[in-house]
């Protein structure tokens, strides 16, 4: 009985000292998440043009670039996205903000918008969403409220910026 009891504490003692080596010394910038926290973003649509549901089809086919933000003003993930495209420079670039509406799937455009580009079912349930269009192709789109670096991969990517 007493050598199990030494072989419990021995196990215990060991135990005890690799977690706090471990977490002594381990990386703490992998462990500990960073929190960014009294940043507030202002809806900014100085750089774009608003649009309507009606006009976007047209605006897609007479112009060659098309970038599009689909969002909400009032909500926060669309402020954050608003904010970062407008610190991005992209001059002669053609941008137009869509408000979102919770009625916007019965009207007769946005129908046909679909229908001409099947591929926006993929991203026109989010908000906000970036939508990318070239010489009346639709290129690609970002779902969602991401970081400045994923909307700069993104146009890099679809060879906006």
């Amino acid at each position: 009985m007493k050598r199990l009891f030494i072989a419990f504490l021995i196990t215990l003692v060991l135990g005890v000292g690799i977690y706090f080596i471990t977490t002594l010394i381990g990386n703490k910038e992998e462990t500990t998440p960073v929190i960014k926290e009294g940043i507030t973003y202002e809806f900014d649509d100085s750089y774009s043009e608003n649009v309507t549901i009606d006009a976007l089809s047209e605006n897609i086919n007479n112009e060659e670039e098309v970038i599009i933000l689909i969002g909400k003003k009032e909500e926060d993930p669309t402020k954050k996205v608003s904010a970062i495209l407008g610190e991005l420079e992209m001059q002669d670039t053609n941008i137009y903000y869509l408000e979102r509406q919770d009625n916007i799937s019965e009207s007769l455009s946005y129908q046909n918008l679909l229908a001409s580009y099947p591929e926006l079912n993929n991203y026109m349930n989010f908000t906000p969403v970036i939508l990318v269009f070239r010489n009346r192709e639709f290129i690609g789109g970002l779902p969602g409220e991401v970081e400045k670096k994923n909307i700069t991969q993104f146009l890099e990517y679809t060879e906006v910026i």
